[in-house]
């Protein structure tokens, strides 16, 4: 099935994604599926790279041109961001401005964090950055994460991480340190509006498939499940699956 159709998205909707493994592609994986039909703005609260020309339709990057674009009636996906910095990122919107500008679109899909193109992370006191009129949260998880070691390299914001999942640095990741990043009040899901839907990252094969399973079986066990939905799949391949 297509994302669209799993997330089950309404004209209007605004949806945030956060967490870490694939939030971008996530984001314009969507945002593909969906402007052969629709007007679709694509923009972040935190900061993305520059996405590439064949990737969006049209860009905005001065506020000074938002009206404009927001009056185009032609389909595709248009990028909004507020200036480009030095790094070649593309530096977000605030959410007041997020929900003005919306309302010109069929939907609005927003990176709502940060991770440094680092496969997991943990969460400071600012992130992460939910527009307030957020219909779906998306939080995503690398299931390829389990087995790697727990330090600068492979986490962002090492030491939250390690007080969310009560874990110690080079331990290796496991099924428990995962449960207790979606489950905890300040983990994957903090700040989340809407509907919330757990994405389950770069299933590639039977053995990372049977992992997924297993982590979806122990999360459920949970009295404390803090999500709506799941979907299980691999973004690379373009291939996805409801789950819970």
């Amino acid at each position: 099935m297509k994302l669209k159709e799993l997330l089950d998205l309404k004209k209007e909707c605004i949806v945030s994604i956060v967490g870490a493994g694939g939030k971008t592609s996530l984001m314009f994986n969507l945002a593909e599926e969906l402007k052969e039909e629709s007007k679709v703005l694509v923009t972040t609260t935190t900061k993305i790279f520059l996405p590439n020309k064949n990737q969006y339709d049209y860009m905005c990057l001065d506020k000074k041109n938002y009206g404009y674009y927001s009056q185009v009636n032609n389909k595709g996906i248009y990028i909004f961001g507020n200036s480009l910095n030095e790094a070649g990122k593309v530096v977000g919107l605030d959410s007041n401005t997020i929900e003005t500008i919306s309302k010109s679109f069929n939907y609005t899909l927003i990176e709502a964090d940060g991770s440094k193109m680092k496969p997991i992370k943990g969460w400071n006191i600012n992130e992460p950055v939910i527009c307030k009129k957020t219909n779906k949260t998306i939080g995503i998880l690398d299931i390829k994460t389990i087995g790697k070691r727990i330090n600068d390299t492979n986490v962002h914001r090492l030491e939250e991480f390690l007080k969310l999942t009560n874990s110690t640095i080079n331990e290796p990741i496991n099924m428990q340190h995962l449960i207790s990043l979606i489950l905890h009040p300040n983990g994957l899901f903090k700040n989340a509006l809407g509907e919330k839907i757990l994405f389950i990252n770069k299933i590639e094969n039977a053995d990372e498939l049977l992992i997924a399973n297993k982590l979806l079986e122990a999360l459920l066990e949970n009295s404390n499940i803090c999500f709506n939905k799941v979907i299980i799949g691999s973004l690379l391949s373009k291939k996805y699956q409801l789950a819970f």
